[in-house]
C-alpha cells in the first residue's frame, strides 16, 4: 500500500488535518483528522509503500508499553479510515473509470452488420 499523492498533514490548533490539494481536493471532499499518533506513522507512509506489519512494528518501537494485539487494533482502525475518505492507494480502482477506444479498434471488434442482424434477432 502507499499513500495517493496531492496530501499533507498539517497541524492546525494542536489537532492533525489531512489536506488534499490539486486534483485531489475533487475526490477528498471531507476535512479527516488524525491522531498524533497517526501523524507519526503517517511521516513514514509519504516515502514509503508499506504494509500493515510495518505500521505495527512502527507503533512497537515508538511507544513503551503498548501491546501488539492494540498496536495491531489501532493500525485497522487507522488503514479503514484512510481506505474510506480514499486516501490509501492499494491498486484496486474503485469507482467509475473511463477508457477511450478508437473506432478502428470498435469497427474490428463489433462491424456494424454484426451489431445489426444481433439487434434484429433480438427483436424477433
Amino acid at each position: 500500500m502507499k499513500l495517493k499523492s496531492g496530501l499533507v498533514l498539517r497541524e492546525v490548533a494542536g489537532q492533525y488535518v489531512i489536506v488534499p490539494t490539486g486534483q485531489r481536493v475533487k475526490e477528498i471532499t471531507s476535512i479527516v483528522y488524525i491522531s498524533s499518533s497517526a501523524a507519526y506513522l503517517w511521516d513514514y507512509m509519504q516515502d514509503h509503500e508499506f504494509e500493515k506489519e510495518d505500521l505495527v512494528k512502527r507503533i512497537m518501537e515508538h511507544y513503551i508499553g503498548v501491546t501488539i494485539e492494540q498496536a495491531t487494533k489501532d493500525v485497522d482502525k487507522f488503514i479503514d479510515k484512510l481506505t474510506s475518505y480514499s486516501i490509501l492507494d492499494d491498486g484496486i480502482i474503485r469507482g467509475n473509470s473511463e477508457v477511450n477506444i478508437s473506432k478502428k479498434i470498435l469497427d474490428n471488434l463489433w462491424p456494424k452488420e454484426g451489431l445489426s442482424k444481433k439487434n434484429e434477432d433480438i427483436t424477433k
